[in-house]
């Protein structure tokens, strides 16, 4: 997850509700489920079953999201086993492969690669060391390179503190700049790269805000990769300590970092289930989650919630009495950790059939589903406030509200600037979850698998409702009205 704003999904705090279900009250929930189905009389299951509208979601969908019995296997293999995975690198290929198998695995029709050209970016060793002063050496450090930063050796450079960081920092240090290694806790936006360049400066210092010395994986704001000069991210604890060193006298390091920016390759990993009503199976839902994740971690929350979540509903529609009348295509994205490119060529590769999508849903970090969002959509207000009430859905708590918000940043921003109906599932995380955030904690153990299944379940039933519908609910805006809602918006 790239974004700077959320948006689609909430952090719960102390005082706020549970987002965690004990393993009786799962099992009581999917008791309830799956005795609806078992207990009506055969002809009204099929009844049931050929229901296709918003009031007529098919329990079997929701009790399949909710049971997704191969969900630990898929997680295990994805996250455990594959873990980091940069998109253009070699764990980033293991993880398109392991997703085409699965997505066949599951039922899809047809399953296959778009490739994606993109500046890849390896990762080598990191080391900051102090050079100077001389009783400061033992002091170990951690760091990380911020993607698509160049390399460096330099064996001496003086520490500059600019604070915030900003254009004016860096004019008030002057000619102290030059090649030195600029030290902030604030956000590097590319106008404090593009200042710092031009100043003669060395290296940036990033202070990563989450304790436990987790320095914290962030993309260079380069337009053109690699960045103009080194960005590396450090722990809390090393960057406090070294901000207290520079303000007792002199302070120089030792920077030691290799990476690498290369012309390369990636895929998006694409699976269809054509849609049962030859008159409008051209007509797709598109479901979508990034399969990329930063390789300090092993891409647990960001994104093997989203990428298992799609791929249990995708599950769970296969199981169901039949196929919605709509085309389901589930596209797991590449790179968008690396500037969303993965998504940004699938709508520039699909631009003459973008028409054809009801809707796009996107998946990117999730956890316990609280509701329905429709970004710039109050038309979709009755529709998910209907299907938030379904009796299939009724134990997940779903708000009857619709959110209008959501944040920039993740892999449905290229749909909806393309005017694309985009929607979500709400969902609310953990409050410790920015403790675990791009960096090297993010591990399935922070992952609890019931998220999962509650949210799978909530967004089957919507691919469902949408792809199913007699008609298309929701619109594709014109570029005035794509304009004004990304200003509403704020991005």
């Amino acid at each position: 997850m790239t974004r700077t704003n959320r948006g689609l999904s909430s952090v719960r705090g102390p005082a706020g509700p549970s987002f965690h279900l004990g393993p009786l009250a799962v099992l009581q929930r999917r008791a309830l489920v799956v005795a609806a189905v078992v207990l009506l009389p055969l002809s009204q299951r099929e009844a049931r079953a050929q229901q296709a509208d918003i009031e007529g979601v098919p329990v079997d969908v929701v009790a399949g999201a909710l049971e997704a019995l191969e969900l630990p296997v898929m997680a295990a293999g994805l996250v455990d086993t594959i873990g980091g995975r940069l998109s253009g690198t070699p764990t980033g290929t293991r993880a398109e492969a392991w997703a085409a198998q699965w997505l066949r695995r599951l039922g899809a029709d047809t399953v296959w690669y778009e490739v994606v050209r993109l500046p890849a970016w390896r990762r080598g060793t990191t080391e900051v060391r102090v050079a100077t002063p001389a009783a400061l050496r033992h002091h170990r450090l951690t760091a990380v390179a911020y993607g698509y930063s160049p390399g460096i050796a330099a064996d001496s450079l003086p520490v500059i503190d600019i604070g915030r960081g900003s254009p004016a920092s860096i004019a008030s240090a002057g000619s102290r700049v030059k090649g030195a290694a600029l030290l902030t806790d604030g956000v590097v936006s590319p106008e404090l790269l593009a200042a710092a360049a031009q100043a003669g400066a060395a290296a940036l210092l990033r202070i990563s805000l989450e304790p436990g010395r987790l320095p914290q994986a962030r993309l260079a704001p380069a337009a053109q990769p690699p960045a103009a000069l080194p960005i590396l991210a450090l722990s809390r604890e090393d960057g406090s300590w070294l901000r207290r060193q520079a303000a007792a006298g002199p302070l120089s390091l030792s920077l030691q970092v290799e990476a690498e920016t290369r012309p390369g390759t990636a895929a998006n990993v694409v699976a269809e289930w054509r849609g049962s009503d030859p008159a409008v199976a051209d007509e797709v839902f598109l479901l979508g989650a990034h399969l990329d994740a930063w390789d300090v971690g092993d891409g647990a929350l960001d994104n093997g919630t989203g990428v298992l979540a799609a791929l249990s509903a995708a599950r769970a529609l296969e199981d169901a009495p039949r196929r919605p009348r709509r085309t389901v295509r589930v596209v797991l994205f590449a790179a968008e950790e690396l500037g969303l490119q993965g998504s940004r060529a699938y709508v520039e590769t699909h631009a003459a059939t973008l028409r054809r999508i009801v809707a796009m849903m996107n998946l990117d970090m999730v956890g316990a589903p609280e509701g329905y969002g429709a970004t710039g959509h109050a038309e979709a207000d009755t529709l998910f406030a209907r299907l938030a009430g379904e009796p299939a859905l009724r134990e997940l708590g779903l708000a009857g509200e619709v959110n209008h918000g959501g944040g920039s940043g993740s892999d449905h921003q290229p749909f909806l600037l393309a005017g694309v109906p985009t929607i979500y599932v709400q969902t609310a995380l953990p409050p410790e979850t920015p403790r675990w955030y791009h960096n090297a904690a993010d591990t399935l153990d922070k992952v609890d698998l019931e998220w999962i299944r509650s949210t799978a379940a909530a967004v089957a039933a919507a691919v469902w409702a949408l792809a199913d519908h007699p008609g298309r609910p929701l619109r594709h805006l014109s570029g005035d009205e794509t304009r004004a809602l990304v200003q509403r918006l704020g991005w």
